[in-house]
C-alpha cells in the first residue's frame, strides 16, 4: 500500500510539473511558475507529504542512485527530489562533467544532491569540496554524505564563500531549504538570520595549497557575483562553471548580474544557457544575455566551460 501510494502521489507530482512546463501555461502565467499560486502550492505539497515522509521532520527519497534525506518543510527541493525531476537535466550535465575531472567545488552545496550524484561519478581518486553554511542544510549534507558511502571522496566545509575571507550574514527562508540568501529581500517569509564564516575560493585553495579545482559549481541564492569575485586566480586556469543567473536576487544582494557576466566572459569564450524545456545547451553572447526574455523560468542557469574534455564531454547537447 505504502509503495502505490508513493507511486500514485509522484504520478500527481509529475503531471502537475508536465503541466507547468507546457507553453499555453507559460503564457497565462507570463513566464511564472503555477506553484506560486498559494492553493497549488498547498496540494502539491500535501501530495509529497503522503509520498516520502520518513519521520515527522525527514522526507526520504531515491534520485540518480543515491538516497536523499531532507526537512519534510521544505516546498521545492524535497517534492522534486522525490519525484526524480530536481533540475534533472542540470545534475544530468554535472554527472557528465564528473566523470571527465578530478576536483569539483560545490558552492552551496545544501543537502547534497550535487554532491553525492556528482561524487558518485568522479573517477576513483576524484575528490569533491562541498561548502555549506547553513546548520540544518549542513545536518542533512552530512547524512547524506554518509548514508551513500561518500565520505571518502567528499570534504564538507560548513562556511559561506564569498569575494574574501571574513563573516556573511544569512537571512532563513521559511519556504525553502535552498531559499537562504546574504539578502532578506529574497528569502520570503523569514525565521532569521545566522552569522557564518566566510572564505573564498582563492583564499581556501592558498589555505589547503590545493590547484585550482576542474569544475566550480555555484547556487547561492544571488551572492554568485560575489564568489566569482573570490575565484579570479581560480578561473585563470579555466575551470568549468556551473551557475545560476537571477538578475533580481543578485541586484538585492549587491552583485549585478552586468559586472558578473563581464568577469565570467573575460575568462570563457565557451558560455551556453542550460534549457531546460528542451534539453539543449544554447551558445549565448554576452549581449544576449542582456536581451529581455532571456533569462527566466527553466533558463535560469549558465555553463562555462573551460576544458576541452568537458567540452567532449557535453557535446552532443549543444545547439545554437
Amino acid at each position: 500500500m505504502k509503495r502505490l501510494r508513493r507511486d500514485l502521489a509522484v504520478t500527481a507530482m509529475r503531471a502537475a510539473r508536465a503541466a507547468n512546463r507546457s507553453r499555453v501555461a507559460r503564457v497565462l502565467l507570463r513566464g511564472r511558475s503555477v506553484r506560486r499560486l498559494p492553493l497549488v502550492n498547498r496540494i502539491y505539497h500535501q501530495v509529497f507529504r503522503l509520498a516520502v515522509t520518513a519521520g515527522d521532520r525527514d522526507a526520504e527519497a531515491r534520485y540518480r542512485g543515491v538516497v536523499l534525506t531532507g526537512p519534510l518543510w521544505d516546498k521545492t527541493i524535497m517534492p522534486s527530489v522525490s519525484g526524480g525531476y530536481y533540475e534533472e537535466f542540470e545534475v544530468g550535465i554535472f554527472e557528465q562533467l564528473a566523470e571527465a575531472s578530478h576536483s569539483i567545488l560545490d558552492v552551496g552545496a545544501n543537502i547534497g544532491v550535487y554532491a553525492c550524484t556528482g561524487a558518485t561519478h568522479l573517477p576513483p581518486a576524484g575528490r569533491l569540496i562541498a561548502f555549506e553554511p547553513v546548520p540544518e542544510n549542513l545536518s542533512y549534507l552530512r547524512r547524506n554524505v554518509d548514508r551513500n558511502g561518500l565520505a571518502p571522496r567528499v570534504t564538507i566545509e560548513p562556511m559561506a564563500v564569498g569575494a574574501s575571507p571574513g563573516e556573511l550574514t544569512v537571512h532563513l527562508s521559511a519556504e525553502q531549504s535552498g531559499k537562504h540568501s546574504a539578502a532578506a529581500a529574497n528569502v520570503g517569509t523569514r525565521t532569521g538570520a545566522i552569522t557564518i564564516p566566510m572564505t573564498s575560493v582563492d583564499a581556501y585553495l592558498a589555505a589547503n595549497r590545493l590547484p585550482a579545482p576542474d569544475i566550480i559549481k555555484i547556487d547561492v541564492e544571488g551572492y554568485e557575483g560575489f564568489v566569482l569575485q573570490g575565484a579570479v586566480q581560480a578561473m585563470a586556469a579555466s575551470p568549468t562553471l556551473l551557475f545560476e543567473l537571477h538578475p533580481e536576487l543578485q541586484e538585492n544582494c549587491g552583485s549585478p548580474t552586468g559586472p558578473l557576466l563581464d568577469l565570467v566572459f573575460a575568462h570563457y569564450p565557451q558560455v551556453f544557457l542550460i534549457d531546460e524545456l528542451s534539453n539543449h545547451l544554447r551558445p549565448c553572447t554576452r549581449a544576449a544575455l542582456d536581451a529581455p526574455g532571456t533569462i527566466g523560468l527553466y533558463r535560469s542557469n549558465l555553463l562555462a566551460i573551460g576544458r576541452q574534455e568537458h567540452l567532449d564531454a557535453v557535446g552532443r547537447l549543444i545547439h545554437a
